[in-house]
């Protein structure tokens, strides 16, 4: 029974998968190989590295367990969250002065901290009138379980497959390759930026899409494959309303598109991200190692953003 409801979760998802890249192709010329090389590559190459990488890992830490209206709680998280990334963000915009809204370096500040607020504050601390704790999202976590050497060496092998992947094959990849940056650009621009998506990306993120509705979605529907699968759907998705609204710059489109071609792209070129990083999550419970590699993720599509943003060097 167990493998047939996890059959029919990755069936289901294949199905949205290939109904969005059909979206993609026929509407859009999108290139069917770009498409395949995304699946083939982040779908299904770094899922299998994340799985092989992890296979001694012994996790036994479990997940709390299920309370009697916490379904309310993540049909709450998600209304919220939709709320904002469709109409909250733009809202907040229109109260804050146009001099905050020209300076870029202010305004990032201000994204982040109401991300902050938005995917973190708000679902930890409505969870924590249930009785949960930082430690039952994975946020305290000793420090010699992040460092250890198996740690180190996941991050740093699939670091290195994520660089060339961005660098190579990925829409804002082509972006970096075109900019002729300095040398010192890119000895100060990577640490910085990486310690910047770190938080403002991986654990905005990552503690909500992978340690809340993931790890919640697994209990409630009593699949980890369908937690992996619904949160990564949800994940890719997220990403629409931004992308549609404040342009794709990063992903390598300038031209303003439809709706639906944003949300086809998410579930095609984002959601397999969150399919990879939810079985990174699952098989190692460390919520820091995800963070860390979701900003990985990030680096080369934002690079140029981020130099032209705070003028680096300096």
């Amino acid at each position: 029974m167990l493998n047939e409801r996890r059959t029919i979760y990755v069936v289901a998802y294949l199905i949205v998968y290939a109904i969005a890249a059909q979206i993609l192709i026929s509407g859009f010329n999108e290139s069917p190989k770009d498409i395949l090389t995304v699946f083939a590559c982040v779908g299904i190459g770094f899922s299998l590295a994340a799985w092989y990488l992890t296979k001694n890992i012994r996790n036994r830490t479990r997940d709390k367990i299920s309370f009697p209206k916490e379904t309310w709680f993540i049909i709450f998280l998600i209304a919220w969250i939709v709320l904002y990334i469709t109409y909250g963000s733009g809202f907040i915009d229109r109260l804050l002065p146009a001099s905050i809204l020209k300076n870029q370096r202010v305004y990032s500040f201000i994204t982040l901290a109401r991300k902050l607020l938005v995917f973190v504050f708000v679902p930890f601390f409505l969870y924590k009138t249930a009785g949960f704790s930082s430690k039952d999202f994975g946020l305290r976590l000793p420090v010699k379980k992040i460092f250890t050497v198996k740690n180190i060496v996941i991050f740093l092998v699939l670091s290195i497959l994520i660089t060339a992947f961005q660098y190579y094959l990925s829409n804002g990849g082509k972006n970096f390759r075109k900019e002729h940056f300095t040398l010192l650009q890119l000895i100060t621009g990577f640490p910085l930026l990486f310690v910047w998506l770190f938080v403002e990306a991986g654990l905005v993120e990552e503690f909500f899409f992978r340690a809340v509705l993931q790890a919640r979605l697994s209990l409630l529907l009593k699949s980890r494959t369908a937690g992996i699968v619904v949160s990564g759907l949800i994940f890719g998705l997220a990403h629409a309303p931004g992308l549609y609204l404040r342009g794709a710059g990063s992903e390598g489109i300038e031209e303003q598109l439809p709706f639906i071609f944003f949300a086809a792209y998410t579930i095609v070129y984002m959601s397999i991200a969150g399919i990879f990083l939810g079985i990174l999550y699952i098989r190692t419970k460390n919520l820091w190692l995800v963070i860390a590699l979701h900003a990985m993720l990030d680096l080369i599509p934002n690079f140029s953003d981020f130099i032209h943003t705070w003028y680096l060097p300096f």
